[in-house]
């Protein structure tokens, strides 16, 4: 009986409906692009609104749960995961960090961008807009507190997150057509000879 109660309440609850249904647009319009590969810019402002860096960079999207992030401006920084593996390269201090993946893209509304996994879009509030998608993270301690998606021609086109600092990052999206999926190499990375490893995993 309490079952039948909370579904219920759940079926009648407004709130919850509307984020099934805008997580399930979301789901499907993901869907439609498996792969992505575009050019961006990025706008990084402060808590009291202040222009405090811009950049520019290249990001590869394939589903599930690989990405390729690489950051040309304002310094060379680049972020790889395959999925299992995260990689990240700091070019100029010679550093590469290793991490699980899933562990820490798990602490993300990243991860719903390479991933249909139900137990993991349970974990956020999703908000359907009339240009596109919010979502926030339920865990108050995230340290990615909103990402924001706006789409154009079935692709992402804008991306808005704001941080547990404050700080709000926008990146605008100019795709790159891709016809089929990216070989498999391009989600793996060989950390370069004389560079400081420091694996976390």
């Amino acid at each position: 009986m309490k079952h039948f109660v909370l579904a219920v309440a759940i079926f009648f609850n407004p709130a919850v409906f509307a984020n099934e249904q805008a997580a399930l647009s979301l789901q499907q319009q993901l869907s439609r692009m498996p792969h992505f590969h575009a050019s961006f810019e990025q706008q990084v402002f402060d808590m009291q609104q202040q222009l405090v860096q811009q950049g520019e960079g290249e990001l590869w999207l394939q589903q599930p749960g690989k990405f390729r992030f690489k950051m040309e401006l304002p310094e060379p920084i680049l972020f790889v995961g395959d999925g299992e593996t995260l990689w990240y390269y700091h070019e100029l201090l010679e550093q590469v960090s290793i991490y699980d993946a899933r562990a820490e893209l798990e602490r993300t509304p990243f991860t719903l961008l390479m991933s249909d996994d139900a137990s993991l879009w349970q974990q956020y509030r999703i908000t359907e807009h009339e240009d596109g998608y919010r979502i926030e993270a339920d865990d108050p301690a995230s340290p990615v507190q909103y990402l924001q998606l706006n789409f154009s021609n079935d692709q992402l086109s804008r991306m808005q997150v704001l941080d547990l600092n404050g700080q709000r990052s926008i990146f605008v999206f100019k795709a790159v057509p891709t016809d089929a999926g990216f070989a498999a190499g391009l989600f793996q990375f060989q950390p370069p000879a004389d560079v400081d490893i420091d694996d976390q995993r």
